[in-house]
């Protein structure tokens, strides 16, 4: 059998020829549309890419694996995947997003976005600050990056609780959290929390899932961090609660808009970059050197495995 044709970006080509324990053709190219993403498909074995387009559908007749770069695979048009072709996601970023929880948190808390802003123009802001030690935060979602933000806050001295789409007594114990409900008690745990941390994937039941209500229910002295996917908070709710003090801030690394060439583009609809109380990344919370090292390591091995005849890891289609 001839060696699997694997294509990806450029960049990340040589990362996963590195890791490869097997003769493989990877082949980088530029960009994921126009000629030369159709002509890649054609002799595809594997695609490693968070994205498969409708469009494409019929152009892959040899794929047999699409795999993501990371955990999200919403960019991956199911129904336009080749039949017997397997779709797989990848982890590995829970450490770092759960530091960057940690670090905006206590950025955050500490109003650091507003002393700086101060300072900049002579004016030095008191104390005493906030410690996060003692304070209160609700995790929605308890997957891994959940039970990660869980772990963290206990070294912290925080106390956590959790909201998740299948509680149980025995997963509460497990993460060690004061208590654990469903996402339907989503805004009665919001009321006592001094951070909420948004840690679930987008979907149906999870679409606007943080509402006006939810915000509301909030303290004003609240703060909210979204490392999730930006359509589970409503984006209008939330900059509208941001504006007018409803809560103190927020945190957000994933969005409602990304660009699609090199031209600068704003992340939503809604002027965020315009509130002076929230902090605003690229959704680059997981991109660390440490995530990206497990990631390409575990690509490489699912490589293998498709190459070999095994199971693959994290197959997330077709559904078991």
């Amino acid at each position: 059998m001839p060696p699997l044709r694997v294509v990806t970006f450029l960049s990340f080509a040589d990362p996963i020829r590195d890791h490869l324990a097997i003769a493989a053709e990877v082949v980088g190219i530029d960009s994921e549309s126009g000629d030369e993403m159709a002509s890649a498909l054609r002799d595809a074995d594997v695609l490693v890419n968070g994205v498969f387009r409708r469009e494409w559908a019929g152009t892959a007749p040899r794929l047999r694996l699409v795999q993501a770069l990371g955990a999200g695979y919403d960019g991956i048009a199911l129904e336009a995947v080749p039949p017997g072709c397997q779709v797989a996601n990848v982890y590995g970023h829970d450490y770092g997003i759960a530091e960057y929880v940690f670090m905006t948190m206590a950025a955050l808390n500490r109003e650091m976005p507003q002393a700086d802003a101060d300072l900049r123009i002579g004016v030095w802001r008191g104390g005493p600050l906030r410690e996060l030690r003692g304070r209160r935060v609700l995790i929605v979602g308890l997957g891994r990056i959940g039970r990660e933000v869980a772990r963290w806050a206990h070294f912290v001295g925080m106390r956590a609780s959790a909201v998740t789409e299948h509680p149980s007594e025995e997963r509460r114990i497990a993460a060690g959290l004061d208590a654990l409900g469903g996402l339907s008690d989503l805004a009665a745990f919001a009321a006592s929390a001094d951070f909420v941390v948004i840690a679930v994937p987008h979907a149906a039941s999870t679409a606007n899932l943080v509402d006006e209500r939810v915000l509301a229910a909030m303290p004003a002295t609240a703060y909210l961090i979204n490392v999730g996917r930006g359509p589970v908070v409503d984006q209008w709710a939330l900059h509208a609660a941001l504006k007018s003090g409803g809560i103190a801030g927020a945190a957000i690394d994933v969005w409602y808009r990304y660009p699609e060439g090199a031209e600068a583009a704003l992340p939503s609809d809604a002027p965020f970059h315009t509130l002076p109380n929230v902090i605003l990344t690229p959704h680059t919370a997981g991109y660390t050197e440490g995530t990206m090292r497990h990631r390409f390591a575990a690509i490489a091995e699912n490589i293998r495995r498709l190459a070999t005849g095994e199971p693959l890891d994290n197959v997330v289609w077709p559904k078991a």
